[in-house]
């Protein structure tokens, strides 16, 4: 006899490092009971109470083997790569390779029958994802957002945008874009010179992409580029917190709106140099933020004017020393550490 199933979502608790997730609870129509067990050799779903079959023949997809230790596992893993919309066929590509009882004749046959055999489409965004895996490379970015540019790309593809148009281009605009998604702090200025093409280029490809697609890209946030901006200028952490507290104020005063983001992110670290007593130039934080000194000093005023006093209320005088005294012993730690010339 084959029953139904009734499933119920209920939240479990869990230790303080496991977060809580939500689970399928399975429950007996007959009894109530959720003593259920598997089957492994029918697949039968059992109540243990009443001895009602709750489903039949359900699908196992746990392991076929089993390993007593690491090496063990290794040596029965027996998966393929993870698919991933970077690789030519999501990864699930086959790779044809010289082995014991093939010539080398019906190797290349097989090459030549595979490639013939591809998917189209395949072949035409190949080489765009392989720029984006170069370029992700070089701009240091993360495994979500090149999988993102990769899945931005296949989609303009499938819609026929990028036929016609400068693969460079349009592979720049998707990674500009994933950066944008992911929160991921990349400026335009910097995706467009690694492919040596303007900004006005990438900008108007990026614009043309995601309008005939539909998607909304999230404007760039001020606070992605704080730490980028204090690692370069190897600034205590405490600076890149205040930093984005500065900002944060900024925004509630509307001091952000319609301003260059890492010009905002420049501005704030500037002034929580400046109230924690560590000497930044205008023209170090400009260099590092990769925008113009009168960027920096414009953004600056208007941070002091909408910004500076709730801040420093917030903060209090005490905290502020406070901040200053760690400050000032981490940079006496660090300078008796410091190798001798």
């Amino acid at each position: 006899m084959v029953g139904y199933l009734i499933r119920e979502k209920s939240k479990k608790k869990t230790s303080s490092s496991e977060a809580s997730e939500r689970e399928e609870e399975f429950k007996c129509p007959r009894c109530g009971s959720t003593n259920i067990v598997e089957d492994p050799e029918t697949g039968d779903l059992v109540c243990q109470d009443c001895g009602l079959i709750i489903d039949s023949s359900v699908l196992n997809f746990s392991k076929d083997w089993r390993a007593f230790d690491s090496e063990e596992y290794i040596e029965r893993a027996h998966a393929g790569a993870p698919v991933t919309p970077l690789r030519p066929g999501f990864g699930l590509d086959t790779d044809i390779t010289l082995t014991r009882g093939l010539s080398k004749k019906s190797v290349n046959q097989l090459k030549r029958t595979q490639k013939h055999v591809a998917d189209s489409k395949e072949k035409t965004v190949e080489p765009a994802l392989r720029k984006i895996r170069d370029a992700a490379e070089s701009l240091n970015l993360p495994q979500e957002t090149v999988e993102d540019a990769a899945t931005l790309y296949r989609m303009a593809a499938r819609a026929g945008l990028v036929k016609g148009r400068s693969m460079d281009a349009m592979v720049a605009a998707v990674i500009y874009a994933a950066c944008r998604r992911t929160d991921v702090p990349r400026t335009l200025e910097e995706v467009s010179k690694y492919f040596s093409l303007e900004e006005k280029e990438v900008g108007r490809s990026f614009r043309f992409l995601f309008r005939k697609l539909g998607i909304q890209i999230p404007p760039p946030k001020p606070e992605n580029f704080v730490y980028l901006i204090c690692s370069k200028l190897n600034l205590p952490e405490e600076v890149a917190t205040q930093a984005i507290r500065i900002i944060k104020i900024a925004k509630k005063n509307g001091a952000t709106m319609g301003r260059e983001p890492v010009g905002v992110a420049a501005a704030a670290v500037y002034m929580a140099c400046q109230e924690l007593g560590i000497h930044r130039t205008q023209r170090e934080l400009a260099q590092a933020a990769n925008v113009t000194e009168v960027t920096v000093r414009n953004r600056y005023k208007e941070l002091i004017q909408k910004a500076r006093k709730k801040w420093l209320e917030e903060l209090t005088e005490e905290k502020l020393n406070e901040i200053k005294r760690r400050i000032s012993e981490k940079l006496k730690a660090s300078t008796q550490t410091s190798p001798r010339e």
